[in-house]
C-alpha cells in the first residue's frame, strides 16, 4: 500500500484498527466511532478525528513532507470515583496509544500508509457530556509520510 498524505485515510485506518480490537483493553470499549459524539450511548467509547495536516516541500521535485494529526477521545465513564474513574482511563488510554504506535504489535507505519506515527500528547481530564461529567482523554497522534504533490 502506497503512503497517504490524507488525514481521512489515516483516521479510518486507525478507526477500523480500534473497532477490531475494542475487547481486548484493560476496560473494554462498547462503542467506536469516527467523529466526536455528541451523544454516547455506552461508555467507555473513543471518538477518532483526522486533525491539522501540514505538508513542506522536500527539493525541487514535488516531493512533500507530510505530518498529519489525528485526535482519539478516550470517554470512560460517568464522574463517580473520581480516582477509580481516573486510574481506569488512564490505563485505556495508554493501552489506545501502544496499540495505535505499535499498530497492535506489529509494526508504527499503520499498515504501510505512513512511514511513522507517534502519539505526541496523552491529555487525561474530564468533560461533560450529556449533561454529566465524564473522565476522559485527548490523545493526539503525529503521523509523517512523504508523498508526490503531482501525481
Amino acid at each position: 500500500m502506497p503512503l497517504t498524505d490524507s488525514s481521512e485515510v489515516i483516521a479510518t485506518y486507525v478507526t477500523d484498527l480500534l473497532i477490531a480490537n475494542k475487547a481486548g483493553f484493560p476496560t473494554p470499549v462498547e462503542d467506536v466511532w469516527y467523529g466526536d459524539q455528541i451523544l454516547l450511548p455506552h461508555t467507555p467509547a473513543l471518538c477518532v478525528m483526522p486533525g491539522v495536516k501540514t505538508r513542506e516541500y522536500q527539493g525541487a521535485s514535488l516531493r512533500t513532507l507530510n505530518t498529519i494529526e489525528t485526535l482519539v477521545f478516550v470517554y470512560f465513564d460517568k464522574l463517580i470515583d473520581v480516582q477509580e474513574n481516573l486510574h481506569g482511563c488512564s490505563a485505556l488510554a495508554d493501552a489506545v496509544e501502544l496499540m495505535i504506535q505499535t499498530n497492535n504489535g506489529s509494526d508504527n507505519t499503520l499498515g504501510g500508509i505512513v512511514t511513522s506515527v507517534l502519539c505526541q500528547q496523552n491529555e487525561p481530564g474530564t468533560t461533560v457530556k450529556q449533561g454529566a461529567l465524564m473522565m476522559a482523554a485527548r490523545l493526539s497522534f503525529r503521523s509523517t509520510s512523504k508523498t508526490m504533490l503531482l501525481p
